[in-house]
């Protein structure tokens, strides 16, 4: 063993004689083991020695003539007791040597056998050293155990081991986050019976199964619920690998429990939601076809209105009430559309207060009779400018939460008023401004909000309802539509009390429209032009073509986009206005062949009609300004039709444009 200066040994040397102290010095040298000997002839001397942290070895001689060789050797097995300590010694005996070994030295060396002492020494440095180097191994292993301890307690993950009997589990090993999953200590889980007391009824089947699963393809995971330590059911998604020995026998079965609680939720949420879209597109569609019953029914009837000759006054009354109800019909379709989606926002001027007449026959049956429905209109009409069919959704909504947060019955109000916000009001909410508005606010005496789910009730997804009694959409539907009106919501709640949501909309000094009356019709304006009509319905056609003809127009009418096309090659030149569906049968749509017929004829008028307004496709109707066009909702009054064919026609008209 060559020793280097930088790592010579340094030895405290306990012997009061230097001529033995240079033979075990010449000694060590002859061996190139490079040392520093620290001669101490005392106790004092020995034991400040002994306070030296880079000490490599102790020797002692055994007879002192003060100080004793075993009063050393305690002194050193107390202040450097890792440090060898090995006795130099000519008279020490067999049973003195014995009992300092026993003692703790860690040999003995004759002075007159010295050949002995470096084997010694070597020996007892390379023990000291293995002893050290098991020491760091033990220390890095504990601090492995104590980091790994650190991360399972800190993983979400329940990890555990248990045995492959067949029939229970038995459980060997549990983590002790446990606890924090399912309220259980560790010790608790091992117990014999705690997994069959704990895991659902229902799931217990299909875990009984797992055994064997897992036997034949080493791992497997599923979803099961477990109960609580407070009695509730968690979903917990479980891992499981087997372990097998070098003669593949199964030996243990390793697992981890970590919660899907709440991606259960979610995924109920999902299938909620996907529920409600099937639901949603079977309105639609349902909603679609009506519309094409009433348009046949609403343009027949106004057919036979326009002829006032032909029947008695009772008749003409009879027809003004069937076309009342089908007006009435189309409103309900119109909600079906709202609630499905299907219904782009048409802004126009509306009374507001007219809005929620129409609809207190169906929210009373909405909410039940143990609810008073109370409706307090401001005097006058209160006009808002946007979608009836929106603001409707909005109403529907807000009904709901209250009907759900009376169980047993209350107070509903609707109430609304005109609002001048002046700099001060406007600060009170962070969408507020300055303006004329409309105030609607619908409250309830229900079980109101809890303070801490309140900053949350137009999150998406987010309900205090329970689990699979709602979808959380209500309110930001509401939130949204309030905003595309350009709108705000204020909630004032007291938990136990009610809740009254403030919905502020712009004013509109526009009145609605006044609609075309069937009295009106000595004032419609008639006219000779070609219309090309492009209907897949048969019925709506034949209704759409008998009220064009009936005001002089000459209609050429085509059951698909393909016949259109035929038409078109044919009588292009004639061809003054295109009434198309939006959604046909076949290879192209009705916004596909008039954005081919206008590029080839820009001067062509184009109107577009649907039973639901999503047919523009993604919901963007921007492509009916492209090509100069309008749109009509079916179903739609005969007079509007015939008015707005006159309207388009006329447009940037010379003259000589009209046929004569």
């Amino acid at each position: 063993m060559n020793h280097s200066s930088q790592n010579r040994l340094r030895i405290v040397y306990l012997e009061d004689k230097p001529q033995d102290c240079e033979l075990v010095a010449a000694s060590l040298a002859a061996a190139n083991l490079a040392c520093e000997i620290i001669q101490a002839k005392t106790k004092e001397q020995f034991e400040a020695a002994l306070v030296r942290p880079d000490l490599d070895l102790i020797l002692c001689d055994y007879t002192l003539p003060l100080y004793s060789g075993t009063e050393a050797l305690a002194a050193a097995a107390k202040l450097q007791p890792e440090i060898p300590f090995i006795f130099v010694s000519g008279t020490i005996g067999e049973e003195r040597a014995v009992e300092s070994l026993r003692m703790g030295a860690t040999d003995y060396v004759l002075k007159d056998h010295l050949e002995r002492l470096v084997p010694v020494v070597r020996r007892a440095l390379r023990e000291v050293g293995l002893r050290r180097a098991e020491r760091r191994v033990q220390e890095q292993l504990k601090a492995t155990e104590r980091r790994l301890y650190y991360l399972l307690a800190q993983s979400p993950a329940v990890t555990y081991s248990l045995r492959p009997e067949e029939g229970r589990r038995v459980f060997t090993w549990l983590s002790d986050n446990l606890e924090q999953l399912l309220g259980f200590s560790a010790a608790e889980a091992c117990a014999p019976e705690w997994w069959s007391n704990q895991v659902h009824p229902q799931d217990a089947p299909a875990l009984d199964g797992a055994p064997a699963q897992l036997l034949a393809r080493s791992h497997i995971s599923h979803d099961f619920r477990i109960r609580h330590k407070n009695g509730e059911y968690r979903w917990v998604r479980e891992e499981q690998r087997l372990v097998s020995d070098a003669s593949g026998r199964p030996v243990e079965i390793l697992g981890t429990w970590l919660d899907s609680t709440e991606r259960k939720g979610l995924e109920e949420l999902l299938r909620q939601a996907q529920k409600m879209e099937a639901i949603g597109q079977l309105a639609g569609g349902v909603a679609h076809d009506f519309n094409n019953l009433l348009a046949v029914m609403g343009g027949n009837i106004e057919l036979l209105l326009m002829d006032e000759d032909q029947h008695s006054a009772e008749t003409k009354t009879a027809l003004n009430v069937v076309l009342g109800a089908v007006q009435r019909a189309a409103n309900l379709t119109r909600q079906l559309l709202a609630f499905s989606r299907k219904h782009v926002m048409q802004a126009q001027p509306f009374d507001l207060n007219d809005t929620i007449v129409n609809l207190a026959k169906m929210l009373k049956r909405v909410i039940g009779d143990d609810i008073q429905l109370r409706c307090d209109h401001a005097p006058g009409p209160m006009f808002i400018r946007g979608d009836v069919a929106m603001i409707e959704q909005v109403l529907m909504n807000l009904v709901v939460n209250a009907r759900d947060a009376m169980p047993h019955g209350g107070k509903l109000g609707i109430v609304t008023e005109r609002v001048s916000l002046g700099p001060a009001s406007a600060r009170s909410h962070p969408d507020a401004r300055l303006g004329e508005f409309v105030l609607l606010s619908v409250s309830d005496t229900g079980t109101g909000i809890a303070l801490e789910h309140l900053p949350h009730i137009f999150e998406p997804f987010f309900t205090t309802k329970e689990f699979g009694k709602g979808t959380g959409l209500g309110l930001a539907i509401v939130y949204g539509i309030v905003k595309q009106h350009e709108g705000w919501i204020e909630v004032s709640n007291q938990p136990g009390a009610g809740t009254r949501f403030d919905i502020f909309l712009p004013a509109s000094a526009a009145a609605v429209p006044a609609t075309v009356a069937p009295e009106a019709k000595a004032g419609l304006r008639r006219g000779t032009e070609r219309v090309l009509l492009v209907e897949d319905d048969y019925a709506v056609r034949a209704m759409t073509q008998s009220v064009l003809q009936a005001c002089g127009y000459r209609v050429w009418e085509a059951a698909s986009a393909e016949e259109a096309l035929e038409i078109w090659r044919a009588h292009a030149s004639e061809v003054k206005l295109l009434l198309t569906d939006i959604l046909m049968p076949g290879s192209l749509t009705g916004r596909e062949l008039a954005e081919r017929l206008f590029r080839e004829k820009p001067e062509l008028k184009v109107i577009f009609t649907s039973g639901y307004s999503s047919g523009f496709g993604g919901g963007s109707g921007d492509f009916i300004s492209r090509v100069n066009g309008c749109f009509l909702q079916k179903p739609c009054p005969a007079w509007t039709i015939l008015e707005t064919v006159r309207r388009r026609l006329d447009e940037d008209a010379t003259p000589n444009a009209q046929e004569k």
